[in-house]
């Protein structure tokens, strides 16, 4: 009874030990490097309109400006 015990325990550990390493591992990507491209917080709805207005201020509008020769 107390092998299955610390089976069912140590299966439980390692399935949340492993979940909160992805966590960890999608929230410094996130950081780091996702969310300076706004395609992708468009896509997870992180984009706010406050933050659209302040880049717009900032000066860093994505646009791409035409050339006309």
């Amino acid at each position: 009874m107390m092998e299955l015990l610390l089976a069912v325990i140590s299966i439980i550990t390692s399935v949340l030990l492993v979940l909160g390493l992805v966590f960890l591992g999608w929230y410094l990507v996130w950081k780091l490097f996702l969310s300076r491209f706004r395609f992708v917080r468009e896509l997870l709805g992180a984009m706010s309109e406050s933050a659209s207005v302040n880049d717009l201020k900032n000066g860093r509008s994505r646009m791409k400006k035409t050339r006309r020769d």
